[in-house]
């Protein structure tokens, strides 16, 4: 099922603004799956992320990722984890710091069933 058939519509448009507005110092990669991070460097003012990753071409039903490439290594100054707690938790590994753990760590998580539905007339009620 795809909530949102379109979506990937609009982080191509996002991409393109941020790394056109950046001049070049800001880029932005979608289309992966993350597998492990590590930083070069304990200290907070030295930067340096190496991060191990799969091309992809998305997730499956079962979330399982379709067609994996090759494992590829990068270095990045700075690296913005987009994923939810637990799985930013696991990408950090032992390199997560202190706070990192306390604050990641912590996020309660409430399953429900979210009914989505495009009935107009029963929205305006």
């Amino acid at each position: 099922m795809r909530a949102f058939p379109r979506l990937s519509d609009l982080y191509t448009a996002w991409k393109e603004k941020v790394e056109k507005d950046s001049q070049g110092s800001v880029r932005i990669v979608n289309g992966r799956e993350v597998t492990r991070v590590q930083r070069l460097s304990s200290s907070k003012k030295i930067g340096g992320v190496r991060a191990w990753s799969l091309q992809t071409q998305g997730t499956n039903n079962e979330q399982r990722v379709v067609e994996p490439g090759e494992e590829m290594e990068e270095t990045f100054d700075e690296l913005v984890i987009c994923t939810d707690a637990d799985a930013a938790l696991t990408l950090l590994g032992k390199d997560a710091r202190w706070l990192e753990r306390r604050i990641l760590g912590n996020v309660k998580y409430l399953w429900d069933v979210t009914v989505t539905h495009n009935d107009l007339h029963y929205m305006e009620k």
